[in-house]
């Protein structure tokens, strides 16, 4: 079984060396004794930037560093705009969307979404899903943790398709064949259920087309979909199970 994984900001572990001792962060080591981690029970650190960091408690509930690694980006970086759905099924995509292994996640208040983020609830909203992606960051086991952006509308999303390298609408049905990508900045643009609007179509008219098979999917399926056979298409999750890690160790 893997060793668990424990979120830390990057400050706490930047200055981090092999055998020195962290005292750690209140939050960590209450999460540690909920999990009943035993002192010299191996588990890991994590940053969100790609640093692991692994050791284990001493008999003090510190945590000794035995071995520092450091995690490439990946060579297809996805980041997912998101159109605003009702309810918990928007969390629930947030949580499987970092679990996948997307960079980042890009509230969209899409033409068609009945959910709009104003006034008080931008920073409610945005502290929910911080904390979603990072618990699924250590229940995934991930270097790297998606950054949340702030919310857009669809003319502020159309502004920022050049920053990418690419860009890909998700879509019922495409005249044009998907050419494919293997690596590069990705965004991935995941519509309402009430779909994209012909407004949207037209701000996005540069963007690539992808469908994804016969089936329909609910939004919040759909990115976690679309990210999947992205990153299965290009081969990264192939990349990702040889040796993408640097590090120092005690041995």
């Amino acid at each position: 079984m893997s060793a668990p994984v424990f979120l830390v900001d990057p400050e706490f572990v930047s200055d981090a060396a092999l055998e020195s001792i962290l005292e750690l962060p209140k939050a960590v080591s209450h999460h540690m004794s909920v999990m009943r981690i035993e002192p010299n029970e191996l588990c890991e650190l994590v940053d969100g930037r790609g640093k692991r960091i692994s050791g284990n408690l001493n008999i003090e509930g510190e945590f000794v560093v035995r071995n520092i690694a450091v995690e490439a980006l990946p060579s297809l970086r996805i980041d997912v705009a998101q159109a605003l759905i009702k309810g918990d099924r928007l969390e629930n995509s947030l949580d499987m969307l970092t679990q996948v292994g997307v960079m980042g996640l890009i509230p969209w208040m899409a033409d068609h979404s009945v959910v709009k983020w104003q006034g008080d609830k931008v920073a409610k909203q945005f502290t929910k899903w911080t904390n979603i992606s990072r618990a699924a960051t250590e229940q995934s086991r991930r270097s790297w943790t998606p950054e949340i952006r702030d919310p857009v509308t669809s003319p502020e999303l159309a502004n920022r398709l050049s920053t990418y390298d690419h860009v890909i609408v998700l879509v019922e049905a495409s005249g044009e064949k998907y050419s494919g990508v293997t690596s590069g900045s990705v965004l991935l643009i995941v519509g309402p259920e009430g779909g994209i609007s012909a407004r949207e179509r037209e701000l996005f008219g540069e963007a690539d087309s992808l469908t994804l098979g016969t089936s329909v999917f609910r939004s919040e399926t759909a990115g976690v979909v679309g990210a999947s056979y992205l990153f299965t298409q290009s081969g990264e999750w192939d990349s990702q199970s040889g040796d993408t890690m640097k590090g120092l160790s005690n041995a």
